[in-house]
């Protein structure tokens, strides 16, 4: 049988609950030297603590594929919605290269995470009065009106709101 690539695949079928293979989001995580400015930049958003453990090794770090990571594994849950934020902070941050940024927006892998809202202008006075940067005027796009801002430890994240 030759091998299928995945965009060609058909998933109907997969599982009993639905015809498509993907539900919906359930959580990003994001690795930061320090959670306290993380968790208090998400609350802006609507995300609560609901969770803190421990890795210290184990079956965890060995999942991850890092037998000995040591870290603080932290839960934030969007209010009203089926969607985390997980934060880990590692005990050892890893080296860091400054000519890599995450708010380089051409790199390869991870781009940007995007949260939709009902009200762009609202939700863009909002977070510039608790002092988060701006990283883009306003864009209108398929329908959408996008806007770019700098989160933590330069992650970079985007606010949609959807024309209806």
């Amino acid at each position: 049988m030759p091998a299928v690539h995945p965009a060609e695949a058909d998933w109907r079928g997969f599982g009993d609950r639905s015809d498509k293979m993907i539900l919906s989001p359930d959580h990003v995580t994001i690795a930061v030297a320090d959670a306290g400015p993380a968790i208090a930049f998400f609350a802006l958003l609507g995300f609560r603590k609901t969770h803190v453990a421990t890795i210290d090794g184990g079956i965890p770090a060995q999942y991850m594929g890092m037998p000995a990571m040591k870290a603080q594994h932290i839960t934030l849950a969007l209010e009203g919605a089926d969607f985390e934020i997980q934060l880990l902070e590692f005990d050892s941050p890893p080296g860091t290269d400054p000519g890599v940024h995450p708010t380089n927006l051409r790199k390869l892998g991870f781009n940007h995470l995007a949260f939709r809202v009902d009200d762009i202008e609202a939700a863009t006075t909002h977070l510039i009065a608790n002092g988060v940067t701006m990283l883009s005027d306003e864009m209108d796009y398929i329908s959408r009106k996008l806007r770019l801002f700098e989160g933590p430890e330069g992650i970079t994240f985007e606010l949609v709101q959807r024309d209806e």
